[in-house]
């Protein structure tokens, strides 16, 4: 839970309007309040609520600290979810306003991905060029409905003097300045499965998978933090952002971090933040990283997921992410599938205690020559829920997923729905197996 630090808030605040040189009236000008609802939050005559979290980011700016720096003081983002992406994303939803400070974490994820692609596409509206722009969301599943992300295809106006990768550089740099770190936002490579005939450009906003904080709300899980291990086109992602729904813990994919564009500074800055158990988190680890020399550290106190597939998956695997595995220096994508899940198999070989390893079998998730993305969503489902059951047992809970899309398999009764025949399992393993 956190607590409004008001005298620590307040000075902050003071100290920096004087550092800025501005007297309280032009001060509460600039932030659009009457001077003595500024005076009152900064003296703490009472705690401020949504009225200062409407605005946040004015204050961010007549104080000259950044809208994290805010937060940190306020004590409204504890210490241990201080990284840069936990306060990106905690400061955007504060500027959508929320009820109580102390409810801020719980309530953050839903303001921050509220409307994304919408915000997206208004932003890229309001440019001077007359962009085209197409969206679609790609939404999965008959028993547990996932809204994984959205699409914001864009096509510049005929005869646009650029190339496609200057209309990149445009629309990341100059238009979604603001928003390309914060929402985690990046140019779809791999084949659009959801799509028949996309754009060349095409903008991917997260949502389900999206990196986001744990949630305060009790009850609080005590159990390690997961790291989910999973060849590339695996679902480890999507297993990873279930689990941590399931248990109320914060999840972490890289893909929607903010990370810079160079390979190595992708791989650095994912190494330092794997480096160390974090409470309440479930990260995964990005598959195609393995392939540049992402090193996994040694997993002790952490709970191993590990995912394998069938050779149906893994052929399909090779021919969605050809490019990523081309640019990685195997001539065959083929070889680059099997030389991820031979990295994969290097890390459980070290593992220092126990892990689960989810099978998704062919079967389950091919309907004749094509694999059925609804089936295989609900397959990784229920070896989520299989895995929060086990988890939440062991925490001496009742063995029901604490949110997210799990929750749809809770009756009304309160038991979770008995799971269907499947192929595929959930295995525990003893380390070194």
């Amino acid at each position: 839970m956190t607590h409004w630090r008001a005298d620590e808030w307040a000075e902050a605040v003071r100290a920096g309007i004087r550092a800025k040189g501005l007297s309280l009236d032009e001060a509460a000008r600039r932030v659009g309040v009457p001077t003595s609802t500024l005076r009152s939050w900064i003296e703490h005559r009472h705690a401020p609520k949504v009225t200062v979290f409407d605005h946040w980011a004015q204050l961010a700016e007549v104080t000259g600290l950044g809208e994290g720096e805010l937060l940190r003081v306020a004590g409204v983002l504890p210490d241990a979810l201080a990284s840069p992406v936990h306060v990106a994303q905690a400061a955007k939803a504060l500027r959508e306003g929320i009820d109580q400070a102390g409810q801020f974490l719980r309530q953050a994820t839903a303001l921050v991905y509220s409307s994304p692609g919408t915000q997206v596409a208004n932003a890229i509206a309001a440019s001077p060029v007359d962009w085209e722009m197409r969206i679609r969301s790609a939404s999965r599943g008959d028993e547990v409905r996932v809204t994984y992300h959205h699409y914001v295809g864009v096509v510049p106006p005929r005869g646009f003097p650029h190339t496609d990768a200057e209309v990149r550089r445009i629309i990341e740099h100059e238009i979604l300045g603001e928003l390309w770190r914060p929402l985690g936002l990046y140019w779809r490579v791999a084949e659009v499965h959801d799509w028949h005939e996309p754009p060349r450009l095409v903008i991917q906003v997260p949502e389900q998978e999206a990196t986001r904080p744990p949630s305060p709300s009790p009850p609080v899980v005590t159990a390690p933090p997961v790291v989910v291990l999973s060849p590339i086109w695996g679902y480890g992602e999507l297993l990873a952002s279930l689990l941590a729904d399931g248990l109320g813990f914060g999840n972490v994919d890289f893909r929607y971090f903010g990370l810079p564009e160079a390979m190595a500074d992708r791989v650095r800055i994912t190494a330092r933040e794997l480096a160390e158990p974090a409470p309440r988190l479930v990260h995964s680890v990005p598959p195609i990283m393995l392939l540049h020399g992402l090193a996994v550290p040694d997993l002790a106190g952490r709970l191993p997921v590990v995912v394998r597939y069938g050779p149906r998956m893994r052929e399909r695997a090779a021919r969605i992410y050809r490019e990523p595995l081309l640019e990685a220096g195997f001539a065959d994508p083929a070889d680059g599938t099997r030389a991820i899940e031979a990295a994969v198999d290097a890390v459980v070989a070290r593992l220092p205690g126990e892990y689960f390893e989810v099978v998704l079998d062919d079967a389950d998730v091919f309907d004749g020559d094509r694999p059925s993305l609804d089936r295989l969503n609900d397959s990784v489902a229920w070896f989520a829920e299989h895995i929060v059951e086990h988890v939440l047992l062991g925490a001496g809970l009742p063995p029901v997923p604490l949110g997210g899309p799990l929750k749809r398999l809770v009756l009304p009764s309160g038991r979770v729905r008995r799971p269907p025949a499947l192929a595929g399992r959930v295995v525990r393993r003893p380390a070194g197996e």
